[in-house]
């Protein structure tokens, strides 16, 4: 028998909701598409403020397309993505609209924008990356010299532009820490315009964090086995072993594989250890016959517990697909909305360090 651990957070969108909106929406579609740009953004964002006020409608119409479209965005964050991507999953078929979820980024490498009397441009603003476990950390600086009365509005103006040069997702899934400095650290790499950084940006995930975004082949299999302990465990106590699967990080952080899927197996000896695997590895096969999901890591806790984590597009699918693996032994499964991929991001971070420190130990040995 397996547990789950599911369930609607605090403050999700129920399905009757969604429902109520595009229903609302495709009601009103007629009346909307009267309307100059923007009293349609407003009216149609009143419909969906009954819903989801942490969620907003943009309407892009393009001279000469065949199609308007309706961008939705949660500003940036991260708590309602979730809420946004089932909004968006659950949209009709709408003739002459498609429907996004997620700000593109700015068709204009260096705009300017101007708040309380101080004009920044995108080339003003200076930007220097480096690896902060497996995201990109950020520092930011000036080229142009900010008053010190205006240094915190700067700091603001400099944030709301690198979230329209990156786009929504980037900036709020794939960017860690971000910090504004006077002068930029040796070990950050690239400095540069603003303007210019989104190759920058794209070449760092590709070349150096190994984000091709595309599944791995079949012939690439890379894992990494590491042991851990937890603090607070007896020194005689037999330790984790971890499998981390290098190979999963290709596609960490891919915006359609949102869901963390845990799935926790109890064993008691090589034989019932066995048939965890197994099963835990059909549903790997299943979900990556069809690039639904992959499996990212393993954990064998105690010597009596085997968990197999996997990154998937959708929990429900994916839970289905898990039932038909079934077998007789007890488990769990637990499921988080986890876009930036903490979970195996931690473990992978983990291996870095784990590396690091076996070569300040022994140089020879890596």
């Amino acid at each position: 028998m397996t547990n789950e651990s599911v369930g609607p957070g605090p403050g999700q969108l129920q399905a009757k909701d969604i429902e109520s909106f595009w229903q609302e929406l495709v009601y009103q579609e007629r009346h909307l598409a009267l309307l100059p740009n923007q009293a349609f953004v407003v009216q149609a964002n009143e419909m969906l403020a009954r819903i989801a006020p942490d969620l907003a409608l943009e309407l892009e119409r393009s001279e000469g397309s065949l199609f308007s479209r309706l961008v939705f965005s949660a500003h940036g964050n991260v708590d309602q993505f979730e809420n946004l991507m089932a909004l968006v999953r659950a949209a009709p078929s709408l003739p002459g609209y498609k429907v996004q979820a997620f700000r593109n980024r700015s068709p204009i490498n260096d705009f300017s924008m101007a708040m309380e009397g101080l004009e920044l441009s995108c080339s003003d603003v200076l930007v220097a990356h480096y690896d902060a476990g497996g995201i990109v950390g950020l520092e930011l600086g000036f080229e142009k010299i900010i008053a010190p009365e205006q240094r915190e509005l700067a700091q603001h103006m400099a944030f709301i532009m690198l979230d329209h040069v990156l786009g929504e997702w980037d900036f709020a899934v794939r960017v860690g820490p971000v910090d504004v400095v006077d002068a930029f650290a040796p070990e950050v790499a690239g400095v540069g315009p603003l303007s210019a950084f989104p190759a920058v940006f794209d070449a760092f995930l590709r070349d150096s964090l190994g984000r091709s975004y595309r599944f791995p082949p079949a012939d690439d299999d890379r894992w990494k086995m590491l042991e851990a302990r937890r603090r607070d465990a007896p020194a005689d106590a037999v330790p984790d072993l971890l499998g981390l699967r290098l190979s999963a990080n290709a596609v960490a952080t891919r915006a359609d594989l949102p869901y963390c899927l845990q799935w926790t197996l109890t064993f008691e000896d090589g034989e019932t250890l066995d048939q965890a695997r197994d099963a835990q590895e059909g549903l790997q096969a299943a979900l990556e016959r069809m690039e639904n999901g992959i499996l990212a890591y393993t954990r064998i806790e105690g010597m009596r517990e085997r968990t197999a984590c996997y990154y998937v597009d959708d929990a429900a699918v994916a839970r289905q697909s898990l039932q038909q693996q079934a077998v007789a032994l007890p488990g769990r499964v637990d499921v988080s909305f986890d876009p930036s991929w903490d979970a195996y991001l931690a473990v992978y971070a983990a291996a870095g360090a784990a590396a690091a420190d076996a070569e300040h130990d022994d140089p020879e040995a890596a």
